[in-house]
């Protein structure tokens, strides 16, 4: 019996020591099921073309835009200048109408004489006839200066 034993726990050690040895002592080295190219991780060269592509868009986008925005700012000056020349003509234009009318008033007033000049001399006129036929004004209002030269009264043009 004591064989009997013994053998077991021989048999008994050496089974488990066969199982403990066949076990491998390190972490096994794992064979890449896959090849190396698809490991990398990031853009694939599509990606990567289509991104430059976006880029290359969004900055010919962003040019245009500026573009337009300063042609829009070049007219907006043009219509400004434009507009300040047209009131700069017409304040020209203005001021040689008033220096034309201003001549055009003065030579009426030298060459008017008698009635349709202006309403107000035309009203100086009327009153002047009613005190002449009246006889409430004097000589020389009604003939002028130096009418009556003797002072008698009596316009000289008629002595």
């Amino acid at each position: 019996m004591r064989l009997t034993v013994i053998g077991t726990l021989a048999a008994g050690v050496l089974l488990l020591s066969a199982c403990t040895e066949a076990a491998p002592s390190a972490a096994p080295v794992a064979t890449p099921s896959t090849p190396a190219w698809a490991l990398f991780e990031g853009p694939s060269g599509l990606e990567v073309e289509a991104e430059q592509g976006a880029r290359v868009t969004l900055e010919e986008q962003r040019q245009a835009a500026e573009d337009q925005r300063r042609q829009a700012e070049a007219a907006a000056a043009a219509a400004r200048a434009a507009a300040e020349a047209a009131a700069a003509e017409e304040a020209a234009a203005q001021a040689a109408a008033e220096a034309t009318a201003a001549e055009e008033a003065t030579v009426v007033e030298e060459e008017c004489i008698g009635y349709g000049c202006s309403p107000e001399q035309d009203a100086q006129i009327n009153d002047l006839e009613v005190r002449c036929s009246d006889g409430t004004a004097t000589v020389e209002e009604c003939f002028g200066p130096g009418a009556d030269a003797n002072g008698n009264g009596i316009a000289d043009v008629n002595e």
